[in-house]
C-alpha cells in the first residue's frame, strides 16, 4: 500500500481512537474530576507504553541518541502537560465548545510552523482542502451545546487567550514530535518517550501541590473508574497517539493533523448514544462538509 494512503487511513483510524478515548474519560471524570482523571491518563498510557515497547523490542525504555529524546520528550512536556494547562482554565472560561473550537487553529498553526522550520509546503489545493474540513468540524462544534441550563456560552478574553496558547503549544508539540522521529523511528518508540515527557511534569507539579495521596485516593474509592481509566488510555493515548505519530511521520504536518481533527465530528454518534445528545442540521451539515473536505484532501 502507498505510504502516504497509509498515514491517511492511520490519521483517520487516529481520530476514531480519539473521539472513543474522551468519552470514557468523560465517564471517569464524572466520578473523579477532571484534573484527577488527566494525571492517571497520563500515568497509565506511559506504563502501558512502557510495557508495549518492551514486549515489541525488548526494552520498556529505548535507546535513542540526544537528537532524538530531547526534542520528543520536550514535545510531550510541551504539547501534553503544558498545553493542557492552559486548556483546563480555558474550558473554564469559555466552556468545552468555544475552547475547542479556537483550539481547532492546531492544524493551521502546526502547518506555518513546519512552513517556516522545516520547510513543507502544500499546494494551494490541498490549503483549501484543509479549511474545508476544519470549517465543517467548526460547524460540529458550533452546535453542540455546553451544559444542561441550555446556557450560550459567553466570549473571554482571557479565556480566548488561554485556549490560543493551547493550541500554539499544541503545534510546537507537534513540530517537535516530527522533527524527533526524523530518520524513520518507529511510532511507538516516540510516542513511549513523548508520554514520559507529558507524565513526569504533571506528577512531579502534582507533588509539589501535595495532591498525590489524594489523587491515588480518588480513584482507590471509586475502583469502577479504573476500568474506564485503563481502557481509555489503551485507546486513546496509547493506539490512538501511536497511530497520529505514524501518520505524522508519513504525511505533511498539515495533512496528518487536519486529517486527525475530525474527532468532534465521529463523536457526534457516540454522543447521541451514550450521553443522548441532540444531533441537529448544521451538525448533520457540518459532517457533509468535513467529509468531502476529507475525500479532497485525499485526492489533492
Amino acid at each position: 500500500m502507498d505510504s502516504t494512503l497509509l498515514g491517511a487511513l492511520a490519521a483517520l483510524a487516529a481520530a476514531a481512537c480519539f473521539a472513543v478515548g474522551p468519552t470514557l474519560f468523560t465517564l471517569a471524570g464524572r466520578q473523579v474530576g477532571p484534573r484527577v482523571t488527566l494525571r492517571w491518563r497520563l500515568l497509565l498510557a506511559t506504563v502501558l507504553l512502557w510495557i508495549a515497547h518492551g514486549l515489541t523490542y525488548g526494552r520498556p525504555w529505548p535507546r535513542l541518541d540526544t537528537a532524538q529524546l530531547v526534542p520528543l520528550l520536550a514535545s510531550g512536556g510541551i504539547g501534553l502537560a503544558l498545553a493542557d494547562s492552559f486548556l483546563f482554565p480555558a474550558f473554564v472560561r469559555l466552556g468545552p465548545r468555544l475552547a475547542m473550537l479556537l483550539l481547532n487553529l492546531q492544524p493551521v498553526l502546526a502547518t506555518l510552523l513546519a512552513w517556516l522550520f522545516l520547510g513543507e509546503r502544500l499546494r494551494a489545493t490541498q490549503w483549501a482542502a484543509m479549511l474545508v474540513v476544519l470549517g465543517g468540524v467548526s460547524l460540529v462544534m458550533l452546535e453542540r451545546g455546553d451544559d444542561a441550563a441550555g446556557r450560550a456560552p459567553t466570549w473571554d478574553r482571557t479565556g480566548a487567550a488561554l485556549a490560543l496558547t493551547a493550541a500554539a503549544l499544541g503545534a510546537v508539540g507537534v513540530l517537535l514530535a516530527k522533527y524527533g522521529m526524523a530518520g524513520r523511528l518507529p511510532a511507538l518508540t516516540a510516542n513511549t518517550v513523548r508520554m514520559t515527557g507529558g507524565m513526569v511534569p504533571i506528577w512531579l507539579w502534582t507533588a509539589l501541590r501535595g495532591q498525590v495521596r489524594t489523587t491515588w485516593q480518588a480513584v482507590r474509592a471509586r475502583p469502577r473508574v479504573v476500568g474506564y481509566l485503563l481502557l481509555g488510555a489503551a485507546v486513546g493515548p496509547v493506539l490512538g497517539m501511536s497511530l497520529s505519530l505514524f501518520a505524522l511521520r508519513t504525511l505533511p504536518v498539515g495533512i496528518a493533523t487536519t486529517l486527525t481533527s475530525l474527532s468532534p465530528v465521529l463523536l457526534l454518534p457516540v454522543g447521541w448514544r451514550i450521553f443522548g445528545e441532540h444531533i441537529s442540521l448544521k451538525a448533520i451539515l457540518g459532517t457533509v462538509v468535513a467529509s468531502l473536505g476529507v475525500a479532497w484532501l485525499l485526492v489533492g
